[in-house]
Parts: C-alpha cells; structure tokens; sequence
C-alpha cells in the first residue's frame, strides 16, 4: 500500500489517472462501436411497432395516398423516434419495398427514396453501402421523374458517402 508520504506516490497516482484515462476512453469507444454496429436490435414492442409502419406503408401505397405516404416516411424517421442511429430493420424494409415492379413505375417511389436522402446523416456505413448496391443494381428501372432525380441526387450527392 503506498502512503502519500511515499516518494513513489505521485509516479503511482499518475499511473493510476493514466490507468483511468484510458478504460474511459474504452468505455466511450465501446459505446460509439454498439450504437453503429448493432444498431437495429430493439426490443419487441418496437420491431412490433416498425411492422405495423410499413404494413400501413404497403397499405398507402396500394391505394396510392401520397399524403399519408410521406407521414408514415416521417414516422419511421429518427426525429420522430429521437434516434441516433437508423435501425438496420427500417432501411433493409425500405430497399425490399422498393425492390419491385409497382414500385419501379409508381410516383410514390420517390418519396420513399426521399427517406435516404434526409436520414443519410444518421445511416451507418453498411446501411449507406446497402443503399449504393440498391441504387447501382435497380436505379435505372424508376420510370417515374421524381424517382429518377432522386436517385440521381443520391448517386451524385454526399448523402451515401
């Protein structure tokens, strides 16, 4: 046990603060690594919730009601949901929903797309790499003009970068 009035007390004390510096900084690392990694992996009652977003999503796209199309967009958005990070669940369901032949030639795509562009910010890497795949693999088969400016804002921009 070392006392103050050991000579080797402030070289220990100094080690020691070291010491705590660092596990800190492991700590805040950890933390940053969970949140961009495993972001996605919620609790019941919110995967539950996403499902019921995107069957009412599916259901105003049907019936082709862009008003309700765009709050349901804003709904999965990370304001309304006070996110940091967007949920693997909502992108992976975006791009699957987008990856058809209604939604190739509906007018309402490009709202969906819309949700890349204003969410960018809070995507992961992976999920920004998903949405690049899905925008070099099926961009050209939007027919519908805000689609395919859409889709050229976020080919060219830096949302996905």
């Amino acid at each position: 046990m070392t006392r103050k009035t050991d000579k080797s007390f402030p070289t220990r004390r100094r080690a020691f603060e070291q010491a705590q510096s660092q596990l800190n900084e492991c700590h805040r690392r950890e933390t940053r690594h969970r949140a961009e990694a495993h972001s996605g992996y919620g609790s019941f009652p919110d995967s539950r919730k996403i499902q019921e977003k995107f069957a009412y999503l599916r259901a105003c796209l049907n019936i082709g009601d862009a008003d309700n199309v765009e709050q349901v967009i804003f709904d999965l958005g990370s304001a309304h949901n006070q996110w940091d990070a967007i949920p693997d669940e909502i992108v992976e369901g975006l791009l699957t929903l987008l990856r058809s032949g209604e939604m190739y030639k509906s007018s309402l795509a490009g709202r969906v797309l819309n949700y890349f562009e204003s969410e960018a910010p809070r995507l992961s890497s992976r999920q920004k790499h998903l949405c690049i795949g899905f925008l070099n693999a099926h961009g050209d088969e939007f027919t519908d003009v805000h689609s395919q400016q859409v889709v050229s804002e976020l080919r060219e921009g830096k949302y996905l970068t």
